[in-house]
């Protein structure tokens, strides 16, 4: 009987392998294929190196090991194998199993690009957008995920839809844009499928459409998207492209913030405090609300720290809240300031400190906040925290009533018969300057 030559028995190694590890012909083996591929590769053949490399990389029938895997694409890659070059190029631009170096991922991405491998193209492509290893130049990232976007490539074609859409490099065209993000999500890309949804829903290159709107994130979501989780959410909220059902729109928050969406989390916190779509829990909220806390959300910041001081769904501290009110103060919140300022003036468990409460109301005053600004009137028709002063007082308390607020209407009223026609006259005037210059200034 004849032997097979060695090269041959090689390839026929290689090939059972790929039997193994697919199941074709034979029940699926990943011991198995990983040994074809082994004695394959030690004797150089470059696709059982490639697919050796995919077993160490994925964890197939191995330990999952990502510098055997650089090992392995890089011993395949410099034979001329285009896929071991791209994958190689992506270990080395994301530093898996070596250090991140970019040049070396340009080097190999141009390799196998220069064999017409449209993952290729498309990997300089994102190099050249981002500027890595490369300076930052659109216009040669758009050269290169053509090839790719032609060829069928989603991420290449949501690439194109990107420079389209931001207009990096190209003049903005978000009707060109459109057209490669649905060529992109026709093929499921997760984060085409997101803009795209964005575009319909907010009618940017073609007319509003929130039915279309609600496929695109639903899909999205179904692929795990957090952010397309967040807005079927919210859809489903207000009844905006869809009926109005809190049911799913609980889902879809409770789904983006296990993901850590603190938007999501937030409004699930909001869901629970008010009973929307589920029977109202205030430790349910309350526990939403720190998450999102936790990440920075300022409103939810301000729902904890009132929560937190009222008592709801935990024991009261003031302490507390004031802790969370002052987040969320500190990044512009008028009504954080403002019941900062309440705390601070009611004092509970400690001495009121007025002139800390004048100085939170006035942070909410100049932000236009009426309680603040009738509270503020008070502070100053009463002398608390600062020497007593009633021009100012009728100047806070015309300005709340001015919103519409009536006890700042009746401080003003209050105040006017215990002050001169000259200084009402004068307050007056400081009101309407107040008004015009919305609150710059003015204490």
């Amino acid at each position: 009987m004849t032997e097979l030559a060695p090269d041959l028995q090689l390839a026929a190694l290689t090939n059972l392998g790929l039997m193994y590890a697919q199941g074709q012909g034979v029940e699926q083996d990943f011991a198995r294929a990983l040994d074809c591929y082994r004695q394959a590769a030690e004797h150089g053949v470059p696709q059982a190196q490639s697919n050796l490399a995919v077993m160490y990389a994925h964890g197939q029938g191995v330990q999952q090991d990502f510098s055997q895997a650089h090992k392995w694409y890089r011993a395949a890659a410099e034979q001329g194998l285009p896929y071991a070059q791209t994958n190689l190029a992506v270990m080395y631009a994301n530093g898996q199993g070596t250090a991140r170096d970019y040049q070396q991922a340009l080097k190999w991405y141009q390799a196998a690009a220069e064999q017409g491998d449209t993952s290729a193209q498309r990997g300089l492509g994102v190099m050249y957008a981002n500027g890595q290893g490369v300076p930052q130049d659109f216009g040669l990232a758009l050269q290169c995920y053509q090839g790719g976007a032609a060829a069928g490539d989603a991420a290449a074609q949501y690439g194109m839809g990107v420079i389209y859409a931001n207009g990096h490099g190209v003049p903005q065209d978000l009707q060109q844009a459109c057209h490669w993000y649905q060529l992109a999500a026709a093929q499921n890309h997760l984060h085409a499928l997101f803009n795209l949804g964005f575009l319909y829903s907010n009618g940017q290159g073609m007319p509003v459409d929130l039915g279309k709107a609600l496929d695109c994130y639903e899909r999205a979501a179904a692929l795990g998207d957090a952010a397309a989780q967040y807005n079927l959410g919210v859809l489903y909220s207000s009844g905006q492209g869809a009926d109005l059902n809190t049911e799913k729109a609980l889902h879809w928050y409770q789904k983006a913030a296990e993901q850590g969406d603190a938007a999501a989390q937030f409004n699930l916190g909001l869901m629970y405090a008010t009973g929307q779509g589920v029977g109202q829990d205030d430790a349910a909220a309350l526990a939403w609300y720190q998450l999102a806390a936790d990440q920075g959300d300022v409103q939810a910041q301000y729902n904890l720290g009132v929560m937190i001081a009222n008592g709801q769904g935990t024991l009261a501290s003031r302490t507390v809240a004031m802790q969370w009110l002052q987040l969320a103060a500190d990044q512009g919140d008028v009504l954080a300031w403002y019941n900062l300022g309440a705390l601070y003036q009611e004092g509970a468990d400690q001495a009121p400190d007025y002139q800390r409460a004048l100085l939170c109301y006035r942070k909410a005053a100049q932000g236009g906040q009426a309680d603040a600004q009738a509270a503020l009137g008070w502070l100053y028709a009463n002398g608390m925290g600062v020497l007593q002063d009633f021009v100012r007082a009728h100047m806070w308390f015309n300005v709340g009533a001015v919103s519409g607020h009536a006890q700042a209407a009746s401080g003003r009223e209050f105040v006017a018969q215990q002050m001169t026609p000259s200084q009402i006259a004068q307050a007056q005037d400081m009101a309407r300057k107040c008004i015009q210059e919305q609150f710059a200034g003015f204490d």
